[in-house]
């Protein structure tokens, strides 16, 4: 490959930066002798250089292209294999230990620059974040709102498909026509034609109804056999379809998995939601709302059962049902403690239906609720 009886037969790919040629550089291959460094073009000129006073620099974009520079030439050699740092290292010994050791240095002094000028960046972000919490809740929540409402429906039908339901599953025709006749009642008033519902009866004692996001609800056992009259029930539900509207679980997500997840979701990262939906969503938990989103739940069923013709007095009317019955937060209501207490919630809704109900020409449900309860 070259006269020198001194080369050593490892080959390196690469080229020569050479100002006499229009492009600047040219391809070569490149061998260590004991004298230096030898490229060879591909039209056969040799360029050498010596160990002694060479010059060695790494750049490119990346920082893999190590060169070669003679003290006082214009010529250079390149090379952007992983081990051609290693064959100067070992071929050329004390010549040009001082430049390797100089190149090492520069390499740790800039990854440590990088390093502190993220983690300054990262501090600044974490105490910005922590000064003003509502600014990244409020983020979050934009960027939930701009998901596509798939997300919604593939997280609540992995959960609904892998949460311990809570009892059995009845499967009674006339007490799920009864839910059935509620639901699509209501349904029949949203405008948004991307949410669906589907439901399941869980024969459970708790007082209790749920849905997860994408419109998957569960009604308990405990809430048909507590409630008077249909109405009652299908104010709960409207209330849990109000929690499905305004993508609630979804926000209880995103806001639960943390400052650094919730950057990467800001940054378009849909997929950690759907990773850790499951852990969130238990039946022990499910209900898990802020107060301000039972509030806000609250005041859309009623006025989700004002447009359907539904009683929505039967909502506060169930509330103090249940106060009278239980008191403030009962062990069988255990969900409640952290929603708004019966007599803030009563009031707030009967305060809303005077308001936007001028007339209370109600149209009944039409469900037989005695044989209904009675088949439970």
């Amino acid at each position: 490959m070259t006269d020198d009886p001194y080369a050593r037969e490892r080959e390196f790919g690469g080229g020569i930066f050479d100002s006499s040629v229009a492009s600047g550089r040219r391809q070569a291959r490149i061998h260590a002798t004991p004298t230096g460094i030898v490229a060879r073009a591909e039209d056969g000129e040799e360029v050498r250089i010596a160990w002694q006073g060479m010059r060695i620099e790494r750049g490119g974009a990346s920082g893999d292209v190590v060169s070669c520079h003679a003290p006082h030439g214009r010529a250079a050699i390149f090379s952007e294999e992983p081990e051609f740092l290693r064959e100067l290292e070992s071929i050329g010994g004390n010549e040009v230990s001082d430049e390797l050791a100089r190149l090492a240095g520069e390499r740790i002094a800039t990854r440590r620059g990088h390093a502190i000028r993220w983690s300054i960046v990262l501090v600044l972000l974490v105490l910005v974040l922590g000064a003003i919490p509502r600014v990244f809740r409020k983020s979050i929540d934009g960027v939930v709102s701009a998901l596509p409402y798939s997300v919604d429906e593939a997280i609540g039908k992995a959960v609904s498909e892998t949460m311990e339901p809570g009892g059995k599953e009845v499967e009674d025709e006339q007490v799920r026509a009864a839910i059935q006749v509620m639901i699509d009642r209501l349904a029949a008033q949203l405008e948004d034609e991307h949410l669906s519902f589907e439901f399941r009866v869980i024969e459970n004692d708790q007082v209790n109804a749920f849905a997860l996001p994408g419109g998957y609800i569960t009604v308990f056992t405990g809430l048909i056999l507590e409630a008077e009259r249909p109405e009652q029930v299908a104010g709960v539900l409207a209330h849990e379809i109000a929690h499905v509207m305004h993508r609630d679980g979804l926000r209880r997500i995103a806001h639960s998995i943390g400052v650094w997840v919730g950057i990467e979701l800001i940054l378009g990262d849909a997929e950690g939601l759907q990773a850790i939906a499951k852990k969130l969503f238990t039946l022990a938990t499910v209900n898990d709302y802020s107060q301000d989103q039972e509030r806000e739940a609250d005041a859309e069923g009623v006025r989700l059962m004002i447009a359907a013709r539904l009683d929505p007095h039967a909502l506060a009317e169930f509330f103090e049902l249940l106060e009278r019955k239980y008191g403030d937060v009962p062990d069988p209501l255990s969900w409640l403690s952290t929603h708004p207490l019966y007599g803030e919630r009563v009031s707030a809704i009967e305060t809303q239906v005077d308001e936007l109900a001028s007339e209370e020409s109600w149209e009944p449900l039409g469900v037989d609720w005695a044989t209904v309860r009675g088949r439970l």
